[in-house]
């Protein structure tokens, strides 16, 4: 996930439009470059930000996804794991689906195809991967795919029932995909 645009607008979640589209013309005179003259590409930048942080909050279906990104984020540690001596060849699959989830997590804010495809060949070298299912998840959210991210959500609460993140996860997803 990206910036939250509600911090960059200065209001709550719960903010109504009103509320929104006044901070936005607030922030778009206090960052404006006329207003900035000795500051003016840092003005430019905050202005740029302003305008996309509003596009998204007053588009009802693209808040919507924003809510749900900034309260469910890429999962990016790991528990470690413990091998045996005799458990050598197991290890090293770890070690390498490990390193392809790391550089899936690496990718995440800037190229979720990418990333998708370095989490998908983590849960080929090791299928019971509940870090890696989830942030598959989150990637198919990302596409618009509900229903795909629905299912990789399921087998990580099938790997681990009692995640109270996975389930406020689902509950979300549900929000998400109500019109």
């Amino acid at each position: 996930m990206g910036e939250n645009y509600y911090e960059i607008l200065e209001v709550y979640p719960a903010a109504k439009l009103e509320e929104i589209e006044t901070a936005y013309r607030m922030l778009l005179y206090k960052y404006h470059p006329d207003h900035n003259p000795d500051r003016a590409d840092w003005a430019h930048k905050m202005t740029a930000k302003v305008v996309e942080a509003f596009q998204c909050l007053a588009n009802p279906e693209k808040r919507k996804l924003h809510n749900f990104q900034i309260y469910c984020s890429v999962k990016k540690k790991v528990p470690e794991k413990k091998f045996m001596f005799f458990q050598k060849k197991q290890k090293q699959q770890w070690n390498e689906a490990l390193a392809q989830f790391n550089a899936g997590v690496a990718l995440f804010d800037r190229q979720k195809t990418k990333a998708l495809a370095k989490f998908r060949e983590t849960v080929r070298q090791w299928p019971e991967f509940p870090e890696a299912l989830y942030n598959i998840g989150l990637c198919m959210v990302d596409m618009r795919k509900n229903d795909e991210a629905r299912n990789y959500f399921k087998k990580v609460i099938a790997l681990n029932s009692k995640d109270q993140e996975i389930q406020r996860t689902m509950r979300r997803l549900d929000e998400l995909a109500k019109k």
